[in-house]
């Protein structure tokens, strides 16, 4: 894309419309072509994005873009709903479906789903709605509780922790919508169960995913992000989670962890080895075993089907920790 369109699409958040492909002048065999050799990819029908962009883009990223494509497409008054107006404010999406939209529009009556965009019936209070980079959306609150009585409780658990740490939510309205304004909604229970259990302090999706985990297979419920300190107060290792009736730490071991290890240490990601940090984290989990705690580790692809594998693992710990302790 070049000139004109270019400047089109950097407008619209880096999508062009096909009608505005052929009024720059573009004619129908160049799209074609284009499309073809994979130099703009139709991320929605009559929607084009530049394809090296598109492939570099995250599943989340590419979400954010489908919504910007959906309210463009829409005449009337549009207000992006639920999970879609949580995505434009780059919150972090799993286990939603993202290949629907979520809207309010001006005069539905009914809610449906027409061409993967879910109307919503009703219109939400001025409060409720912000305008975003020239879209109309739900405000955190609104969307988060929306949200909750549409996904599943571990989905809308991710979706908690990342709103109440990234957006910084009015609270007090947060449970105001779910307890009055929604309490007799389909699915108004589920989202006031996911309210009260996020927490600001989960700092990735995979460790939001390992608390419903914890809870899940029946352990009692962790701190988060236990600092350890050495005799003169230095800070050697912020833990995951922490179960202080048992002594025993919690590590999810994820690639965004120890790609946030490398930068920390460096301020460059080129220029420390992934080894380094690795031999880094294992002296570290060795000093807090010195200091008479246990560690459970455990990875993303364990966070579906392998509870009982798991709870074995903190139960060991659990028996290993008891030991430890003096008799009497």
């Amino acid at each position: 894309m070049d000139g004109e369109l270019a400047r089109i699409a950097a407008l619209q958040g880096g999508f062009v419309y096909r009608w505005q492909a052929l009024d720059c002048g573009y004619r129908e065999a160049e799209v074609a072509r284009l499309l073809r050799l994979g130099d703009w990819v139709a991320a929605r029908r009559g929607a084009y994005v530049l394809g090296a962009a598109y492939r570099e883009m995250s599943p989340s990223q590419r979400y954010a873009l489908l919504v910007r494509m959906v309210v463009g497409g829409l005449a009337g008054q549009v207000v992006v709903a639920n999970y879609s107006a949580l995505a434009l404010r780059d919150v972090p999406l799993w286990g939603v479906d993202l290949a629907k939209v979520h809207v309010y529009r001006e005069g539905d009556r009914t809610s449906r789903t027409d061409a993967g965009v879910v109307h919503h019936v009703g219109a939400p209070a001025d409060r409720d709605v912000e305008v975003r980079g020239g879209v109309m959306l739900c405000r955190p609150e609104l969307a988060l509780a929306d949200a909750g009585r549409t996904v599943s409780f571990e989905a809308g658990v991710v979706l908690g922790d990342a709103v109440l740490r990234h957006l910084s939510p009015d609270v007090q309205r947060l449970h105001q919508v779910v307890r009055d304004d929604e309490r007799d909604w389909p699915g108004a229970v589920t989202a006031g169960r996911i309210i009260g259990f996020a927490d600001r302090r989960a700092e990735t999706v995979g460790e939001s995913r390992s608390r419903v985990m914890i809870a899940r297979i029946g352990l009692p419920a962790p701190d988060l992000q236990k600092l350890f300190r050495r005799p003169d107060g230095e800070v050697y290792a912020r833990t995951d989670f922490w179960i202080e009736g048992h002594q025993t730490v919690g590590e999810f071991d994820g690639k965004v962890k120890y790609g946030r290890a490398l930068y920390e240490r460096s301020g460059d990601l080129g220029d420390v080895d992934l080894g380094e940090v690795l031999f880094a984290e294992k002296r570290r989990e060795d000093d807090i075993r010195n200091d008479g705690a246990e560690v459970v580790r455990w990875i993303w692809s364990e966070l579906d089907g392998h509870d009982r594998t798991i709870r074995g693992r903190f139960e060991a710990a659990f028996d290993r920790a008891a030991r430890r302790r003096p008799a009497g």
